[in-house]
């Protein structure tokens, strides 16, 4: 819901290498990280945004075996690629990437980190952290962060990090991501460890 009423979204190109989203009410321009409009009618405007844990169906089976799964019966090209895609996005360490990703960048890489270094990026108010999965250890980190323990841990199921407040064990803003991605997205973030 933007302004009290429903839009509907997609996908319709890509800059700084990541997805770009339109409504169709209005042909906005919206992150789809942040969910801000970023250009059009409604921009400057912004959608509620969640944290969502990426895992693998193995592991979410293994660690809640009643959940329900569903599986959408709606089919494109663009959702098999993806399906066939994605899942290397999560294990592999260097994907080639379309040249098409590098030409939609708008000015070079934040240089202290490689380009594709995969990590777990938390977002809390207006402070953002990258921790590289590289350099989290098996027993996790803990993290004192403005006046909070942030616990993040490799999940021993599918390998992808999460993290969660150590007192409430809350979960903060937080996504699996390539450095590039979060770079651009959060210019001024800083890396956990340097």
């Amino acid at each position: 819901m933007v302004k009290g009423k429903v839009h509907h979204f997609g996908v319709i190109g890509v800059i700084n290498g990541l997805a770009v989203m339109s409504d169709s009410e209005t042909n906005s321009r919206w992150d789809h990280i942040t969910g801000e409009a970023f250009d059009g009618p409604l921009a400057g405007e912004k959608l509620d945004v969640y944290p969502i844990r990426m895992t693998t169906v193995e592991a979410a089976l293994t660690e809640t075996p009643n959940i329900e799964i569903y599986f959408s019966a709606y089919f494109s090209i663009w959702r098999w690629i993806n399906q066939k895609w994605y899942p290397r996005f999560i294990r592999v360490k260097k994907l080639v990437l379309p040249p098409i990703f590098y030409l939609s960048m708008s000015h070079s890489i934040d240089s202290r980190l490689p380009r594709q270094a995969q990590g777990l990026g938390v977002i809390v108010g207006k402070y953002a952290r990258y921790y590289p999965i590289k350099s989290i250890p098996k027993d996790g980190i803990e993290d004192d962060w403005h006046g909070r323990v942030l616990q993040v841990k490799l999940n021993v199921l599918d390998g992808v990090p999460f993290a969660r407040w150590k007192d409430t064990s809350e979960i903060p803003m937080q996504l699996l991501t390539r450095w590039y991605g979060f770079s651009f997205t959060y210019p001024d973030c800083e890396i956990w460890g340097e």
